[in-house]
């Protein structure tokens, strides 16, 4: 139901529980009941729920103090705050901690949404961030080519490329095709760094771009295709033929 832009995640589980949901005519109270979009009907509130609409997508520019939830129990600032009022309910599509900003999309699109964050689709994500020091030659290689980030999980290879390999703030730009938990950060404690700002500018193969923080945008189709067209990750690090010590 959260995914059809009927309501939150939260919301639908009330619903349910109140009685107002029927599929194929009959009321369920069961949350844990799957259908088919293609196969049931679905009623709430005596109103029939389909995917036959048009989607929508949105680019959203997360600053850097909000959080990436429908409502928060700490009244903390989350990032519908920053969304005009909709004809539906949008989810965001995968998320970003309180501290990082940068591009986060939000939709109604259910495929779109699982097409972005399915593990098997390897559809990258670019970051750029300020560390507090340079990455050693051993460090880079280890970002490139997989390490251990702790809790059983290790890394797959990524890009990782030296923006301005400044004393007072170096800046990497780090792509990868996966999703672990505050990977980004955890990647960086791995080898000895410290985050200073972090900001997501692409997913797929559409940018950021100038959007200013705070801001957004309802994406094309055109641009809705370009989060699906990427090219694979680890081009850098599976390219022996390019030394560690790369820089843009």
């Amino acid at each position: 139901m959260s995914k059809l832009g009927v309501c939150s995640r939260t919301q639908a589980f009330d619903c349910i529980a109140q009685g107002r949901v029927a599929v194929n005519g009959r009321v369920s109270k069961d949350a844990s009941l799957r259908i088919s979009l293609e196969q049931d009907h679905l009623v709430v509130d005596g109103a029939v729920v389909s995917d036959v609409r048009e989607p929508i997508v949105i680019a959203l520019h997360k600053p850097v103090g909000y959080v990436t939830t429908r409502s928060d129990p700490q009244r903390r600032k989350t990032v519908y705050d920053l969304l005009p009022r909709l004809d539906r309910f949008v989810f965001p599509v995968g998320r970003l901690d309180k501290e990082t900003s940068g591009l986060l999309i939000l939709t109604d699109d259910h495929r779109l949404g699982e097409a972005l964050t399915n593990p098997d689709a390897h559809v990258p994500k670019t970051y750029e961030v300020a560390v507090d020091r340079l990455p050693d030659e051993q460090g880079l290689h280890a970002l490139r080519h997989g390490l251990d980030i702790g809790k059983l999980e290790t890394t797959r290879r990524a890009d990782v490329v030296v923006l301005e390999p400044s004393s007072y703030e170096p800046r990497l730009r780090i792509r990868i095709d996966e999703g672990k938990n505050r990977q980004i950060r955890r990647m960086l404690a791995a080898v000895g760094l410290s985050v200073r700002t972090l900001s997501r500018v692409a997913i797929g193969g559409f940018n950021l771009g100038p959007l200013a923080p705070g801001e957004h945008r309802v994406l094309s189709v055109q641009e809705r295709r370009q989060l699906q067209d990427f090219p694979r990750c680890g081009a850098l690090a599976a390219n022996e033929a390019i030394s560690d010590t790369t820089r843009e």
